[in-house]
């Protein structure tokens, strides 16, 4: 008899992993319905899905409080499927405002809650911390730190690597700095929210690294709303490069200018030194700044536990000092070289290869 499972993700790269975690639940049994929230890479293993994950995929307390009446609406729909269909086991992938919610009205209906790639809640969310206690049946942690911060509420956590590192483009040496093409890549996000606030910043930034060294060229792998936006106005960007991915554009680059987020744990698996820079709304910032209790906001500073990339957020984003430290940073081969070996050291701290697979078995002890 089919098992009936209900998956859910809200970002883009919650969409890859959750994909890549129900192949590995098919391969090791086929005969499961998945239904749920999640993008197209879900949909291509076979998810029902009750919406498009562009339309959820919002950050920020603002920007979510303008949609509530979606998310109200939507979490009224996930309800309602879980009890038609008679949902046997819940995997939120991270998500956390509203998978968080889902998993309280999952467990009230006595079906299994394994959540995989935990909520950041040791950045901001003691308080969530203390509702997922109750809520979830186990944790699949990605850091290993995770394991100790969620034990410490009587959470059930089991660290299974990252699977970022199941990617081929992880598994080979980076490319030195002399094999690097004379680029920057740049990545400000997916969000609509975020390309509105990113694109003139890197814009800017992209200006004043082209006044210093007029032979750089600027790489991207969003090319319909890149182009549309920056490089069909300026003839400065006549040497722009369009990447199908953005690994493929890590690869590639000298450097990167990059936001906040999943981008900055790939950069560094590819071996890429980059700023990070991040703004979002002034409400969004102020409520965000009081609940978050970390120095460091990249993932890479803060699995290092110290500042080994820059960042400049909100207020502190000056394209004239952010492009004056990417031009320092491609002069001095041995700061840079220095810096890359800093950032290849991640690879060892997050895990081995097979985090899927992991998950996926650990899973299925839940289902079956």
């Amino acid at each position: 008899m089919s098992k009936k499972v209900f998956i859910s993700a809200g970002e883009q790269s919650g969409d890859l992993h959750a994909s890549k975690l129900m192949r590995e639940m098919k391969s090791l049994y086929p005969d499961i319905q998945f239904f749920g929230i999640g993008g197209e890479l879900m949909q291509k293993e076979g998810l029902s899905s009750l919406a498009d994950i562009r339309e959820i995929a919002v950050v920020g307390f603002w920007e979510v409080a303008k949609k509530i009446l979606f998310f109200t609406n939507l979490f009224k729909k996930c309800k309602e499927l879980i009890s038609k269909e008679n949902i046997k086991l819940f995997i939120p992938v991270d998500y956390p405002g509203f998978n968080i919610k889902l998993t309280v009205f999952a467990k009230s209906n006595n079906i299994s809650v394994v959540y995989y790639i935990a909520p950041q809640l040791w950045a901001w969310g003691k308080n969530r911390a203390v509702k997922l206690k109750d809520s979830v049946d186990k944790l699949l942690v990605v850091f290993p730190f995770e394991v100790d911060y969620f034990k410490s509420f009587n959470i059930d956590a089991t660290f299974v690597g990252h699977p970022l590192l199941d990617n081929p483009e992880f598994q080979n040496d980076p490319r030195p700095f002399e094999k690097r093409q004379n680029m920057i890549a740049i990545l400000p996000g997916s969000r609509v929210q975020e390309l509105k606030r990113h694109l003139p910043i890197v814009k800017n930034i992209a200006y004043e690294i082209k006044r210093i060294k007029p032979e750089i060229k600027f790489g991207t792998s969003l090319p319909d709303i890149m182009k549309k936006n920056i490089l069909d106005s300026d003839d400065i960007f006549v040497d722009w490069v369009v990447f199908p991915n953005s690994i493929d554009l890590m690869n590639n680059s000298i450097a990167g200018i990059i936001k906040a987020g999943t981008t900055n744990l790939e950069a560094a698996l590819c071996g890429l030194p980059f700023a990070l820079f991040y703004r979002t709304s002034l409400i969004s910032y102020f409520f965000g700044k009081n609940l978050i209790n970390l120095p460091y906001l990249s993932i890479v500073n803060i699995l290092h536990q110290q500042k080994i990339i820059e960042e400049f957020i909100q207020s502190d984003i000056d394209p004239v000092k952010i492009a004056s430290h990417i031009v320092n940073l491609i002069e001095s081969q041995e700061k840079y070289t220095l810096l890359q070996n800093k950032l290849l050291e991640t690879r060892r701290m997050i895990g081995n290869q097979g985090a899927s697979k992991r998950a996926a078995e650990i899973i299925l002890n839940y289902l079956l």
